[in-house]
């Protein structure tokens, strides 16, 4: 008896997609911008009981949970067994491009899984694409209690491009300390709704002028102060023109005014306006939290004669930093 031609058909079918199967597939080119979690590797340990870890943390709130976690981790096994930890690109504490970093108060490296070539190295002196001496400011947080800090690091996969990196650190113990971040883009951080809030802000200060703007800008109960986002104003000598949570800095000459890093806003301010607008990023001290957080402003010209712009705090909020 000769089989029915459709289920030869069926047969051939089902031996096709077993072939297919047993096919090794084409390997996969290591990714040069936001690799995906690598999900075969363990996830990072967790201490206690209801622990949780963000294994590819995507947000500013994330990252620092991580690094707790890490620094909780290190605590509970010993500096000895920590270091190794972290050292090792193939452990727990590295997922994707997401990796603990250790260095010690002096600033020599102590653990780097992706630049072991580096360990043992001061980083004080390195500084970044934009001469930012990153590592002396990781420090500073440090022995503070911790923060966060914003970079261009050197990307761990591909041609190792510099990147814009937000990483948190914190201490472990008196004798060093740890950091973890997130590879980031400038359109994460300075989102559309900044952007609108400060191009709103500057068509009120052509329409208005530049006197009446700025009194509406000091106003903590305007349209321009929503919380802790609110528009600064100055003009092109320095001088603080709308400030709603400092009123008595209006009309004070701030050129030369630097944040507690050492960083000089102001001057930013100035230069990156006149330059037709973008980002700064530095410290300040948030009215409602009353902690000095690193915060990153979007500023613009007005007329040629002053700026304005406004900012977010990275602290407390949950700031998206991946896609």
């Amino acid at each position: 008896m000769r089989p029915h031609p459709s289920l030869i058909l069926v047969i051939l079918a089902v031996l096709s997609l077993a072939a297919g199967c047993m096919q090794t597939s084409p390997p996969v080119a290591p990714a040069t911008t936001f690799p995906t979690p690598l999900a075969e590797m363990s996830p990072v340990p967790t201490t206690g009981q209801g622990s949780s870890v963000h294994l590819y943390p995507a947000t500013s709130l994330e990252i620092k949970e991580y690094v707790d976690n890490a620094a909780s981790w290190a605590k509970e096994n010993g500096k000895e067994a920590a270091i190794a930890a972290f050292h090792n690109a193939s452990g727990p504490f590295v997922n994707g491009d997401v990796y603990v970093y250790a260095l010690d108060y002096s600033g020599v490296a102590l653990a780097l899984p992706f630049q072991p070539g580096m360990v043992g190295t001061d980083f004080r002196p390195l500084k970044d694409a934009a001469g930012k001496p990153y590592t002396e400011i990781e420090i500073q947080l440090a022995k503070g209690g911790g923060g966060y800090v914003l970079y261009r690091y050197p990307y761990p996969a591909g041609e190792k491009q510099s990147m814009l990196k937000i990483s948190y650190v914190r201490p472990v113990d008196d004798t060093y300390w740890i950091g973890a971040g997130i590879y980031t883009r400038e359109d994460l951080l300075i989102d559309n709704e900044l952007r609108q809030f400060v191009a709103e802000a500057r068509a009120y200060g052509l329409d208005q002028g530049r006197d009446r703007a700025t009194a509406a800008f000091n106003n903590q109960s305007g349209p321009f102060t929503r919380g802790d986002l609110y528009v600064f104003a100055y003009d092109y000598n320095g001088t603080v023109l709308s400030w709603p949570y400092q009123p008595e800095q209006v009309g004070v000459n701030r050129l030369n005014a630097t944040d507690p890093v050492g960083n000089h806003h102001v001057q930013d301010f100035l230069n990156v306006a006149k330059s037709g607008g973008g980002m700064v990023d530095y410290y300040s001290v948030n009215p409602f939290t009353n902690r000095t957080d690193l915060k990153i402003s979007y500023v613009t010209d007005v007329d040629g004669t002053w700026m304005l712009g406004a900012g977010k705090y990275i602290e407390p909020g949950q700031v998206t930093l991946r896609a």
